[in-house]
């Protein structure tokens, strides 16, 4: 079957409910929503794309699940791009994915159009508009062909390609099956259900996992989901009180900047009843949120590649590194160096195991073999069990930054770097910070003789990267330190930002932020 099935199922038994909202306003009943999906279904297949491996800039939208259930039913492999990376970034992954078709909200048209123009690719609008011949709201008046059946499609046969940043400078494409998706919704509103009841909010990206992970699951149990087109704080605080919201994910700098907002003290939320979270609380932030929030959190833990596990309601107050448990049908493992499962209490590697697993990374099969090495599927996270079962994240083993919910490839910023004629050598790594999790922060060498700006290190970033890839904080040093073998040590690295923090009252250079 495709992945599309559950929610067909879910369309029959809760028909008259309504199943979306649109930032308008607009409401779409769960019939209207198997209409819709249908409809545009049979209309991208006579497009002739059925089979094609379509690439998507979109937003939060109602749009955005009926694009992604459609490709679905007629075979088509979806490739959302990330809004926020440079177009030369998205052209490389474009042609990595080999994608012959882009389908983009209309406020991204121009860009896309540019896109299109470089790689050959078709681009449909979401709405109708001048010079493009099919639009997603023409084609899902097509009538719709009969629904599909549990029996028909191939669950393991690519459904969707994410791309993540990778260790190499270049970012990797996670490969996910129709049975991977299925169960990886399935799973979610197996560990967290929802129902009828629930109104939840979904603001998070409609480029990542979360789309699955969380609207996915909640349509699964019938319930209301507010689709936002993207973060706004003040706007959250109105549409957790307007909408009555009974769920939503906030990530620690997304409640940050919401508890910055003047006068939230004043709002009310009696309906609201859990707060999925996750990636690293501050201790500061923690109690503000516990404090702002009380029990009501929900700590997760998981990756695009491999989905997920969380903790009970109430339990970052108790246990604050907790992340629970395993969610629906799969496992959750800590490994030693040679593989073993190790008893609670000792630290290794988190590993994951099931059916909502990514099939591998996209034409990276000694990437994927790694990753799948002993049939544990590895996170390059480190973690450990206590004595009740739940498992603790304990930090990263590899040297990927999380900043405000996104992750960051050290490497492709250190190779930005080095383009600067007047730099030798760069080290980017993620400092602690409250508001981002991580912040990133470059330490840069110059070549004998130069001068380095730290502005000119952040311009030159900003000029090939997303502007969430460029460092925070940028500080000029005579030299890198460096093992025996000539690996940089970026704990030593660290070790001196923490002891040398900036200080914004006397001024920051030789940093900027």
């Amino acid at each position: 079957m495709d992945y599309s099935y559950p929610l067909l199922c879910s369309c029959e038994r809760n028909a008259d409910r309504v199943a979306l909202v649109g930032r308008g306003g607009e409401s779409v009943t769960y019939r209207e929503l198997e209409r819709r999906i249908g409809g545009l279904a049979a209309g991208l297949r006579a497009a002739g794309l059925g089979g094609a491996r379509v690439a998507t800039t979109m937003l939060n939208a109602p749009e955005t699940v009926e694009l992604h259930m459609a490709l679905a039913r007629i075979g088509a492999v979806v490739v959302p791009l990330n809004t926020r990376l440079s177009p030369a970034e998205k052209q490389w992954i474009l042609r990595d994915a080999g994608a012959t078709a882009l389908v983009a909200e209309n406020r991204f048209l121009e860009e896309a159009g540019e896109l299109a123009a470089a790689g050959g690719l078709r681009v449909l609008p979401v709405r109708p508009a001048d010079g493009h011949g099919h639009s997603l709201h023409a084609l899902r008046e097509t009538t719709p062909g009969p629904s599909p059946l549990s029996t028909d499609g191939d669950d393991g046969a690519p459904a969707m390609v994410i791309y993540t940043s990778g260790t190499t400078g270049f970012p990797k494409g996670v490969v996910r099956s129709h049975g991977a998706n299925a169960w990886n919704a399935v799973n979610s509103a197996l560990g967290s259900p929802r129902a009828p009841g629930d109104v939840e909010l979904f603001n998070l990206p409609a480029f990542g996992i979360g789309l699955l992970h969380f609207a996915m699951a909640a349509l699964l149990g019938g319930a209301t989901v507010v689709m936002d087109e993207s973060f706004d704080a003040p706007r959250v605080w109105e549409l957790l009180a307007e909408h009555r919201v009974t769920r939503t994910f906030l990530a620690p700098t997304m409640i940050d900047s919401m508890l910055a907002v003047p006068g939230h003290e004043a709002r009310e939320l009696p309906d609201l009843e859990v707060v999925y979270t996750a990636y690293a609380f501050s201790d500061r932030l923690r109690a503000a949120a516990l404090a702002r929030f009380g029990g009501r959190f929900v700590f997760m833990y998981g990756l695009t590649e491999a989905q997920l596990c969380c903790s009970g309601v109430g339990e970052l107050a108790t246990k604050p590194t907790s992340v629970g448990r395993a969610m629906g049908v799969s496992r959750i493992a800590v490994l030693g160096p040679d593989g073993d499962r190790l008893p609670a209490g000792e630290t290794g590697e988190i590993a994951f195991e099931g059916p909502s697993l990514m099939t591998g990374y996209h034409a990276l099969p000694e990437a994927t073999a790694a990753t799948f090495a002993g049939g544990w599927m590895r996170t390059g996270d480190l973690g450990r069990f206590d004595p009740d079962g739940d498992l603790h994240y304990v930090g990263r083993s590899k040297d990927m930054i999380k900043t405000g919910g996104f992750s960051v490839d050290p490497v492709e910023v250190e190779n930005a770097i080095l383009t600067l004629d007047t730099v030798a050598e760069a080290a980017v790594l993620g400092i602690e910070d409250d508001h981002w999790g991580e912040a990133v922060a470059a330490f840069v060498v110059p070549v004998p003789g130069a001068d380095v700006a730290p502005q000119a290190v952040v311009a030159a970033c900003r000029a090939r990267l997303s502007p969430f890839k460029a460092p925070k904080h940028v500080r000029v040093v005579p030299e890198l330190p460096k093992n025996a073998t000539g690996k940089v040590e970026r704990g030593t690295l660290r070790k001196r930002f923490t002891q040398h923090p900036p200080n914004p009252t006397e001024g920051e250079p030789p940093w900027t932020r």
